[in-house]
């Protein structure tokens, strides 16, 4: 074996170390995830559904609005080999995302080698690397890995989607990298080519995210790979032609299942304005929670007054990147990756309630990461950054630890949540409906009235709905205490502000029906069968 064969081998294995320890120390430092459980949020929805046919996954849309067969088969399969065990289904989140820790220092070192790798050398991802670009990529994939914004995406169980979508996402881009470096008469005549169009796939059905990965291919060609010089733009763009096709069909499907599911909002629930001004100023505001990661909250609300502070903050970065960028072409590729990323989630087109979420920053932030590790060995020629970098991981190492115990449990989550936004109704709804359950019906009826007292962020058809279930759930806590007189007193406010909820007359009839009204619960029963459609009714105490 001559030397040139020996350096290359010798790299390929740091590489791989490298990627192993990235994976060992993620996995270290989510351990004690494994020892929190279910939560109300959406949990119940994917992880509580029954096992169907695997086929069936393909054609399901979950009453949350989304569509990711992928996730799904995947939360099947958990369920059929550990049950109700939340231990199992933590552990197959924290094993995935261990692994696309590691696929994070492989994509470095491949983004690296590009730029000085021969076209058609078949060496293999970072071949050309020192130790040096090794141990700052290792670095910063775990300070990615281990963040306190990755909690959500991990310790959330029905965010398996983040993390599925990653997986492919990542191998995508690997797939590309070596189809980029390859010498090929076409490139529908190139396996690599068909291995990314088939990864892409994937990533789609697994969280629909991933619909600019096309545009990050183009921002990859001109930057490292200088595609763009070498094969023109025409052509490139014809390569990407079953790409972009895919992410339109599948922004198709998703908002066709949003509308489906309900998640999604018209115009009127949120202004345009503060859509635009929130969407505008998220990537600084996603920035500052990477530099400094607190408080992170489960469910952000749309401000009443977006804060001009985020925008300010969005405007002087995109400045900032625009003037080092000239120089600096890795800065400007990097930023312009974190916001393509980001702008399927920026809420110009309000899918949900929630104004950001931390999951958004799992793949967008995968750049940013990168762009560290470039920083750093182009600035430092001697690891001399390994003592502060090692001293960086620990603090995010106890910032992730502490954000792990707030997804403890729904009363841990959503008291975490209340601590800084008390008037939130969705977070005091979902810990009174977890004292519900619990048996704890007069700390479920305190949070019931703290929601019902809280001043109203919007007047929409969604903010009544939401508050009439909230004083119908009151109103079957309220039973379960036997406040009969007030019980009926809160489900009729709720049918006065949802007259066609055939439910809400059949929990009053139950409620009247003890109380010995009969004629009052008869004619409550009447109206109820009159406007029963499709959904089964709850009776009064049930829950």
């Amino acid at each position: 074996m001559d030397e040139s064969a020996s350096n290359t081998l010798s790299a390929s294995r740091t590489g791989r170390l490298a990627a192993l320890l990235v994976a060992v120390g993620t996995l270290a430092v989510f351990l004690p995830t494994l020892g929190n459980g279910f939560v109300n949020w959406d949990d119940p929805i994917y992880v509580g559904s029954q096992v169907g046919s695997p086929w069936a996954a393909f054609a399901e849309v979950h009453a949350s609005g989304n569509w990711h067969p992928l996730a799904t088969l995947s939360h099947r399969l958990d369920r059929l080999v550990w049950g109700d065990a939340a231990f199992g289904h933590h552990l197959t989140s924290i094993l995935l995302h261990a692994v696309n820790g590691a696929l994070v220092v492989l994509l470095g070192g491949a983004l690296f080698a590009a730029r000085v790798r021969p076209r058609n050398t078949g060496a293999g991802a970072g071949a050309h690397l020192g130790a040096n670009a090794w141990i700052a990529l290792g670095l910063a994939a775990l300070a990615w890995s281990i963040h306190p914004l990755r909690v959500e995406s991990v310790a959330w169980i029905s965010e398996r989607k983040d993390l599925l979508c990653a997986f492919f996402f990542l191998l995508a881009l690997l797939a590309y990298l070596r189809h980029a470096s390859a010498e090929a008469r076409s490139w529908y005549a190139s396996r690599h080519y068909w291995m990314v169009v088939a990864c892409f796939a994937a990533a789609l059905m697994s969280k629909p995210m991933a619909v600019s990965f096309p545009l990050v291919l183009l921002i990859l060609d001109w930057f490292p790979l200088a595609r763009s010089k070498r094969d023109g733009r025409a052509a490139l763009l014809a390569e990407k032609a079953p790409l972009f096709t895919l992410s339109v069909a599948a922004g198709l499907v998703a908002l066709h299942a949003q509308r489906l599911g309900g998640a999604y909002r018209a115009l009127a629930h949120v202004s345009g304005a503060t859509r635009a001004m929130v969407a505008a100023g998220a990537p600084g505001a996603y920035l500052g929670k990477m530099l400094w990661p607190s408080p992170l909250l489960p469910y952000c609300s749309y401000p009443p007054t977006p804060s001009s502070l985020s925008l300010v903050s969005s405007t002087l970065l995109v400045a900032a990147v625009l003037v080092l960028g000239r120089r600096r072409p890795a800065i400007l590729a990097a930023f312009a990756c974190y916001a393509v990323i980001l702008l399927p989630v920026l809420g110009i087109v309000q899918v949900g309630p929630q104004a950001m979420a931390d999951r958004y920053t799992y793949l967008s932030s995968i750049p940013l990461a990168l762009l560290a590790a470039t920083v750093v060995t182009t600035r430092f020629g001697r690891p001399l950054f390994v003592v502060p970098g090692t001293l960086g991981l620990l603090v995010l190492a106890f910032f992730t630890s502490a954000q792990i115990g707030i997804w403890q449990d729904s009363e841990a989550l959503w008291s975490h949540e209340l601590e800084f936004e008390p008037d939130n109704m969705e977070a005091r709804n979902s810990r009174a409906s977890y004292y519900y359950e619990q048996g704890r019906y007069q700390e479920a009826l305190a949070d019931y009235d703290a929601a019902l007292a809280a001043p109203a962020r919007v007047s929409t058809k969604h903010a009544t709905k939401r508050r009439a279930a909230c004083f119908n759930d009151r109103a079957i806590t309220q039973v379960q205490l036997g406040h009969l007189a007030q019980a009926v007193a809160d489900e009729s406010e709720a049918i006065r502000l949802m007259p066609h909820q055939a439910s809400y007359y059949f929990n009053r009839s139950g409620m009247y029906q003890q109380l010995q009204m009969a004629e009052a619960a008869q004619a409550d029963r009447e109206v109820a069968r009159g406007l029963l459609s499709s959904s089964a009714p709850r009776s009064a105490g049930l829950r």
